[in-house]
């Protein structure tokens, strides 16, 4: 499966409104359709998993929209607006990263962890 797949078929389809997976080299290896993170919205994702207490300063912006910080640490971080939220995963070198427009919060969160689940049990 693609990493195109997973955004498409694993996240997209099950209802979040987004989905993206960014390398540590910053590079967009798949996103949702008309889903425009800039260079620096992508260089803040990897900034929040390192220093967390910068993300609860200015919170975090993804694809224009800002975000303010609900929780984070070295491994997962929870930002929301009303009416949205977004949960990045860091991953062995990329961040899986899910926003739920409309879904549930758990809802959505779930399938995010379903996708992390499958991919942990890689190797990844």
């Amino acid at each position: 499966m693609s990493w195109q797949d997973y955004v498409d078929h694993q996240l997209i389809e099950q209802g979040l409104a987004h989905a993206a997976f960014i390398g540590e080299d910053l590079g967009v290896w798949a996103s949702s359709k008309d889903y425009n993170l800039s260079r620096e919205e992508r260089q803040a994702m990897f900034d929040a998993f390192q220093d967390p207490n910068k993300l609860y300063e200015s919170g975090l912006d993804l694809a224009g929209q800002h975000f303010d910080p609900i929780a984070a640490d070295d491994r997962i971080v929870k930002v929301g607006k009303e009416n949205n939220g977004a949960m990045l995963v860091r991953m062995k070198g990329f961040i899986i990263m899910g926003e739920y427009g409309a879904l549930a919060p758990a809802q959505a969160q779930y399938f995010i962890n379903k996708v992390v689940d499958h991919l942990t049990a890689g190797g990844y």
